[in-house]
């Protein structure tokens, strides 16, 4: 079922939606159904559910209306006495999905029901394909009208370009370039809903352009993570260290707050302007997406008032499709004349948050072999 899904996220999306558009809605000018009467009997232009009872396409269409969060017209023609044709897209999108939805079942799950409309849209005409990190609530599904009653999207800026936004940033901070190797003492705590962990204790070593390194000590161990310009490497304890995969290091990268001002523009490939948002705290944000090397989607949100980075989001790929990891930037405090964050969370799925908490951050001189990858005989 979960590969069915996955590989279904755009066309259930689609699916699903068409669902609720998938027969022709007109009936014939008939006194009564029977009880034994096929819906093709009973209604015209029926293409994706001969074979039913009747009496069943009225319950069904407010299946379908239900799981969308749609009506009639949302797949039918707007005419009430034109229902049967098919003038919208929608409705042949629908056959298809009911197609699917009936393999679906027949070929995994037996013949029984266990896949239907509601199981991806939920109440949305689209369903969500990426899942969202914790804390961080999905949609409302409550309707097309609710849609509709909302206010239109605020327009991309045309007079706000990349550039500025980030050189604002960087100017906001102050000494970067003069305060380019930092080392931070802190704790870092992972929250579960209804789990508590114990904090640990953590030391980041950050040297620009483009070095870092965390020690995470936990219990008798230190959990190394290190990355460079093109690479990175991780170790767990007393085991043999390992290569980061590309997309990890990626992360790694933009997960170091003190290196980011550094390498942000250089990371950031094929960025525009996207929407401004508003969020957490009733900030207004620029709103910066782009890619990397690695990472199939990069979101950078900056204060428009102060031009600092509240927010990161940053995107894995897979074979069935991307998740989100979100960093937000609290406590910026004053080291050698640049500001830095004393505090980020950085919230996960599968319901997990870690939150970095610093209590020391100085200016240091780090020597590149403090970065360089431990042998395996180190151990």
């Amino acid at each position: 079922m979960r590969v069915i899904a996955k590989r279904s996220t755009v066309l259930m999306t689609a699916a699903v939606l068409g669902l609720v558009l998938a027969i022709g809605f007109a009936q014939k000018p008939v006194a009564a159904q029977s009880s034994d009467q096929k819906v093709e009997q009973a209604f015209k232009n029926i293409k994706a559910l001969n074979g039913q009872p009747a009496d069943m396409l009225n319950p069904t269409m407010v299946f379908f209306e239900a799981s969308l969060g749609v009506g009639c017209p949302f797949c039918h023609d707007d005419d009430a006495n034109k229902r049967d044709i098919d003038s919208k897209p929608q409705k042949l999108i629908a056959r298809q999905m009911i197609e699917m939805v009936n393999s679906v079942n027949k070929t995994t799950f037996h013949g029984a029901r266990q896949v239907t409309c509601f199981t991806c849209h939920q109440g949305r005409s689209t369903p969500i394909g990426v899942p969202n990190v914790t804390n961080s609530p999905l949609p409302p599904a409550l309707g097309e009208d609710y849609i509709a009653s909302l206010p239109p999207p605020p327009a991309v800026p045309a007079a706000v370009t990349v550039n500025q936004v980030i050189d604002k940033y960087v100017a906001a901070l102050g000494n970067v370039q003069q305060v380019a190797s930092l080392d931070a003492v802190g704790t870092v705590t992972q929250r579960r809903p209804g789990r508590d962990f114990p904090s640990q204790q953590i030391e980041i070593f950050s040297k620009a352009p483009g070095m870092g390194l965390t020690v995470t000590h936990a219990g008798q161990n230190d959990n190394l993570l290190s990355y460079g310009a093109t690479a990175g490497w991780a170790r767990a304890g007393q085991t043999a260290p390992r290569d980061l995969r590309k997309a990890e290091a990626d992360g790694a990268m933009l997960e170091d707050p003190y290196n980011l001002p550094a390498h942000l523009k250089q990371m950031l490939l094929e960025p525009k302007m996207d929407r401004p948002e508003r969020i957490r705290g009733g900030r207004d944000v620029y709103v910066i997406t782009a890619k990397t090397r690695n990472l199939p989607k990069v979101q950078a949100y900056f204060e428009k008032e102060t031009g600092m980075l509240a927010r990161l989001v940053y995107y894995n790929d897979t074979v069935f499709g991307q998740y989100p990891t979100q960093i937000e930037y609290r406590d910026y405090r004053d080291v050698g004349g640049r500001k830095v964050p004393y505090q980020w969370v950085i919230s996960q799925t599968r319901n997990r948050e870690f939150t970095y908490a610093m209590q020391t951050v100085k200016a240091a001189a780090i020597d590149d072999v403090k970065f360089a990858k431990p042998s395996a005989s180190s151990r």
